[in-house]
């Protein structure tokens, strides 16, 4: 066994006993525990950014490939995925009836990566099409973990309370970059900008929503976890982030202002069009520096070139190139990169033909290069489905707390999905995760939607809220 393998045997046995000896047994301490439940979660979710003063890896990698430029380059495992076993085993033990281990809409996600598998038949590397599905696949657990343990609107509100101190730390460490380190683009604790940028944006949207909405005790914490949120966004001076940003803050707003103008959401407005007017008068310049930076043509010609290459991959492979392997396709001996080499030959970039170049940058580009037409198309089932539950829910719990969250979160992945049309914002793992929460929690307040339809009918249930809260522990 050489050193690698025993590297590599001693992560297996590390792995195994968080996940098969410590998760069962915190489950069954904290089994009715509720309070150590929701610090459980808080750490679950905290562990989401990865880090605490930079980019970091709060997980075990078996099999890295360092030098291969894919969407997994291993097979990657993170700690906090063993702390929602933990609570997958609490919640099951408290009621085994009630507990779901399939929720609303997981069938989509799940049919989306069996069917983005079936590349694996034409992957030059079968391997890194495992890998892709192992990284797709154990973030289930997060998802199922979330479900289960989101039982009353007491903890959708501990939930927001959680993201707002994760926000606020991201940004402490965004501020020490920027002003201590001098960093011209911030990464926070994440691998690149933009996935930074996109996490700020998909759960500041939805504080916003909640902050905005009907008055409750943590409102204004939920403003100022947005306010972080903004902050985060402007350190890291990503375009598509930026714009996608104020897509959402004036999509929130405005349909707020639709469905009920109050003098509290106008004076929220008033004070987030002050904060926006001072923090742009004190980085205009920085913005606009950003927007013309000298690259941006190279970088622009490049991403229109992988994507030609990545039509020419989905004509020759209707079923997908291979998950995971546009880095193997976009090089040698492959013809999918010839444009790109001839482009910068041409412009005496390099004398020789570049054999690392990287993988395209739009996420709807990279499915249908790697996944095919199967791939892609389950892609846009998965995200349709649960953008209709926001929608439903949005309606029915009108001027309700879950209303204005199911609002919060339509619009923040939608803002997702916008900036995936740039950038692969959704193959981070950080962003992954997140995203599962919140869809998590879509497909909870679905089953309360669902529950509180069943009991309208009986005059004693007349508050949504109670509706809510007692058939969800009633259940």
């Amino acid at each position: 066994m050489d050193s690698l393998e025993a590297i590599d045997f001693i992560k297996i046995c590390v792995l195994f006993f968080a996940y098969f000896v410590f998760a069962p047994l915190l489950g069954v301490v904290i089994k009715g525990r509720t309070k150590i439940q929701d610090w459980i979660f808080f750490v679950m979710c905290f562990m989401t950014i990865s880090g605490f003063l930079g980019p970091a890896e709060w997980g075990l990698t078996i099999d890295f490939h360092p030098t291969y430029r894919g969407t997994a380059r291993g097979y990657h495992f993170y700690f906090n995925e063993a702390l929602a076993g933990a609570l997958i085993v609490a919640n099951f033990l408290e009621s085994p009836r009630r507990f779901r281990w399939l929720p609303p809409g997981l069938i989509f996600y799940i049919a989306n990566i069996c069917l983005s598998f079936v590349s694996i038949i034409n992957a030059p590397h079968p391997e890194y099409v495992v890998m892709a599905a192992v990284k797709a696949s154990e973030v289930i657990v997060i998802f199922v973990a979330t479900y289960n343990y989101l039982q009353n609107t007491e903890r959708v509100r501990w939930f927001l309370t959680t993201f707002c101190f994760v926000l606020f730390w991201e940004l402490i460490v965004c501020l020490k970059l920027k002003y201590v380190d001098h960093l011209y683009q911030v990464i926070g604790t994440f691998e690149h900008q933009n996935p930074l940028s996109m996490y700020a944006i998909l759960i500041g949207v939805v504080l916003l929503s909640a902050g905005v909405g009907p008055k409750q005790k943590r409102s204004t914490l939920y403003l100022l976890g947005f306010c972080a949120a903004a902050w985060i966004v402007e350190c890291t001076l990503s375009r598509g982030g930026l714009v996608a940003f104020a897509i959402g803050t004036l999509a929130v707003m405005g349909l707020g202002l639709l469905d009920k103008i109050t003098i509290r959401r106008l004076l929220v407005i008033a004070g987030l069009a002050a904060i926006v007017c001072v923090g742009i008068a004190a980085s205009l310049q920085t913005i606009i520096n950003r927007f013309n930076d000298t690259y941006n043509k190279d970088s622009s010609e490049t991403r229109r070139m992988l994507n030609i290459a990545s039509r020419e991959m989905l004509r020759d492979y209707p079923l997908g190139g291979g998950w995971n392997n546009f880095g193997v396709l976009i090089n040698p001996p492959y013809p999918y990169g010839s444009l790109i080499d001839q482009y910068f030959k041409d412009h005496n970039e390099f004398k020789e033909v570049d054999t690392s170049k990287g993988i395209v940058e739009s996420h709807y580009y990279l499915l249908l290069s790697e996944t095919g037409y199967p791939g892609y198309i389950s892609y846009l089932i998965l995200i349709a489905y649960f953008l209709y539950l926001n929608a439903r829910a949005a309606l029915f719990f009108r001027n309700h707390f879950l209303g204005v969250i199911s609002v919060g979160i339509g619009i923040g992945c939608s803002c997702n999905y916008l900036q995936s049309l740039l950038e692969r914002v959704l193959t981070q793992p950080r962003n992954l995760m997140l995203w599962l929460i919140l869809l998590a929690l879509t497909a909870r307040i679905e089953t309360w939607r669902k529950q509180a339809k069943a009991q309208r009918a009986k005059p004693r249930y007349a508050e949504p809220e109670r509706i809510e809260v007692e058939t969800a522990e009633a259940a």
